[in-house]
């Protein structure tokens, strides 16, 4: 049985022995009307200027969050210490002044709330009472949300975990492409917001706002285990068209989208998973949230552009999310639009407080509730596992196979293997086991890496290193799909000219780390000096000849063509999840009833003795002949000489042109 039992379709339940309740109360958080969004109230040199204008137009500052990923509080429950860059706490201080100097204002969340970190664990896992409201629910009443949308790790949960968590929000939540299975809305697929504004002229005008969102279809899939049978999803520029259209025909002045999905292209395939610019073409579509992808657009010093503005305001409260529109009555032919700026509001940084005080200036009713959120799940997280007897780190994960990696892989062999052994149809092949760093590095930033020292494992470090609840699979792939498999991987390294410039740069912080999957039970070379064969994203597949050199299994035996292997996985990746095809194209052959990081929780705490993982030598990248090339980590790694040396970097080096900023820079010669 494993130790983190799912519990309303999440972990740790067994672990959760002693509930520590929030003790939040709803009356608590209620908010005057006044305060909130478009009705609130007006600075007194901005009224007083409004009284001597003769303009009729209407300036409306539109705010937006996205991927909060249940970063509420400054403070990184994984490494257990304070992150002044992080939250929804500190983010709230923005949004109040951005409010207090904008005449009229709309707040909306995009998606991706609820999941993310271990404050939203301890919420599924019961340490928030049945009947409570989820900690970022909380907030976002308190702070005074429009709308909002939801995103694909919302579902991550299950559905009736995110119905109740729903069912407490104090604004509209919509999802035009989401239904049920009988084709009745899951969430209302639009609302109209009737707002008072306040006119150059200081005069009260009475606007009816439009607001729809969407999200990637692929959810379906990505989620299956908790989907399947019960919701559907649409084509996002369908729906969204759909909805747009319905919007117009209510009298809408205004239609807003929040898009949780990336901006893609500007002519978006069906079903396309990225589509936002797409989507800002449509007809009647006056603004869009972008998401989901973790992007930052536009940048700072871009300007507002004659196209519908998109804002994407990065990921875990980064960035705030602004964008200032004039309208013009115009009459017979109703509210003109036209944007005045655009721009993702970076948080800045600031010395980090352990607890929320300080962080809800703007909304002290607030702080004594989050308090208590944040030391339960300090509390929740510090509970025992294990030991370790080396370092579980991801710092040079990209370039080698580590600590890290492999007790993830180990813990899924130990999870999969007597559901293997049960099905006798399953005997006789190779089985392998897909593990990624999910924390290392890329578009997330220098500080985003696992760095677990010797000692006590605590549950927190089972989260940081699987840091999602996707549940366990089995795939049963033949030899093509595990050399495209490891060829989608391998486009994390750019290209390297053996003859080129001195010091090129090796790895692609374009490319997200948790699609960096090592196939544990193989050996391989990755041959750098060739074109990789996707794109960062994985959305573009080139013709190339590929990267992978000399694969075999481990017992040294050639990979051929005829040959068949089962890959133990995640439901995210078994679904072709971070546009893995070759995993979406493989047959599951086994779906477990639990999740990975229960599987890891559960190698923990039955292991006799502190974890020493041998770390198997799965692959290694091509030698050229002693060209240097630059890696970059997170300035973590300098903790970590043996580590250094062992793979043969020097440095960290001092800042080179064009280098990533942030990251420290080591030298290496292949």
């Amino acid at each position: 049985m494993p130790i983190l039992q799912q519990a309303r379709g999440g972990w740790a339940k067994r672990i959760a022995t002693s509930p520590l309740p929030f003790a939040r109360s709803a009356r608590s958080l209620t908010v005057n009307e006044k305060q909130i969004g478009a009705n609130m109230t007006l600075p007194r040199e901005i009224a007083t200027e409004r009284q001597i204008s003769g303009d009729t137009k209407v300036e409306l500052r539109v705010l937006a969050t996205t991927d909060l990923h249940a970063h509420l509080l400054p403070f990184d429950y994984f490494t257990d210490r304070g992150s002044p860059v992080l939250g929804l706490a500190r983010l709230s201080s923005l949004i109040a002044s951005h409010r207090a100097a904008a005449a009229n204002c709309l707040l909306f969340d995009n998606g991706d709330t609820f999941q993310g970190t271990p404050l939203a664990d301890a919420a599924l896992a019961e340490i928030v009472p049945r009947g409570d409201m989820h900690p970022m629910v909380s907030a976002m009443n308190g702070i005074g949300f429009d709308a909002a949308t939801l995103g694909n790790h919302d579902f991550d949960f299950g559905i009736p975990y995110l119905t109740d968590t729903l069912a407490e929000a104090r604004f509209p939540i919509v999802s035009a492409n989401c239904e049920n299975a009988d084709g009745s809305d899951f969430v209302p697929r639009h609302v109209m917001l009737e707002r008072d504004m306040v006119d150059k002229a200081g005069r009260k005008r009475t606007l009816r706002i439009g607001v729809t969102g969407c999200l990637p279809p692929q959810v379906a899939a990505w989620n299956k285990p908790h989907l399947d049978g019960a919701l559907k999803f649409d084509d996002m520029m369908q729906t969204v068209q759909g909805q747009v259209s319905v919007l117009r025909g209510k009298g809408a002045d205004l239609v807003i989208v929040l898009a949780h999905t990336g901006l893609g292209s500007h002519v978006a395939e069906h079903r396309a998973e990225n589509a936002a610019r797409a989507i800002a073409s449509l007809d009647g579509v006056d603004a869009v949230i972008a998401g989901h992808t973790h992007r930052t657009f536009p940048g700072d010093d871009a300007a507002p552009g004659d196209g519908t503005p998109i804002v994407q305001p990065g990921a875990f409260g980064s960035h705030l999310g602004l964008i200032d529109l004039e309208l013009t009555d115009s009459g017979a032919d109703g509210w003109q639009v036209r944007t005045r700026a655009c721009a993702a509001v970076p948080l800045g940084s600031g010395a980090a407080e352990v607890g929320a005080h300080g962080y809800f200036p703007d909304f002290p009713e607030l702080v004594a509730d989050m308090d208590r959120a944040h030391k339960a799940t300090r509390a929740f997280v510090s509970r025992p596992l294990g030991q370790t007897a080396v370092p579980l780190e991801t710092y040079f994960s990209t370039l080698a196979p580590c600590h890290a990696t492999q007790v993830v892989a180990a813990a899924q062999f130990a999870a999969a293997a007597p559901l293997i052994r049960a099905d006798e149809t399953l005997s006789g092949r190779p089985i392998l086991s897909a593990v990624s760093p999910f924390k290392a590095g890329g578009r997330a930033g220098p500080s985003h890496f696992t760095d677990i020292p010797p000692g006590p494992l605590m549950l927190r470090h089972a989260a940081d290193l699987y840091i999602y609840p996707n549940m366990l699979s089995v795939l049963r792939i033949d030899a093509n799909g595990i050399r495209e498999w490891l060829e989608r991987s391998a486009s994390v390294y750019r290209q390297i000219d053996p003859n080129g410039p001195a010091r090129q740069f090796l790895i692609d912080h374009d490319f997200a780390p948790y699609n960096f999957d090592r196939l544990a039970g193989l050996r391989y070379e990755i041959d750098v000096t060739q074109p990789p064969r996707t794109n960062a994203e994985g959305d573009v597949i080139f013709d190339t000849p590929g990267r992978i050199r000399n694969l075999r299994f481990a017992d040294d035996r050639p990979v051929l063509p005829e040959d068949e292997a089962l890959v133990i996985t995640n439901s995210y990746r078994a679904a072709g999840g971070g546009h893995m095809h070759a995993a979406g194209a493989a047959e599951e052959v086994l779906s477990a009833p639990f999740a990975v990081r229960d599987a890891v929780a559960t190698h923990m705490a039955e292991a006799d003795q502190p974890l020493h993982p041998q770390v198997e030598p799965t692959w290694s990248l091509s030698p050229l002949g002693g060209v240097e090339v630059i890696f970059e980590t997170g300035p973590g790694a300098a903790q970590h000489e043996d580590r250094i040396a062992a793979l043969g970097l020097t440095g960290p080096n001092a800042p080179v042109d064009n280098a990533t900023p942030g990251y420290d820079a080591y030298s290496l010669r292949l």
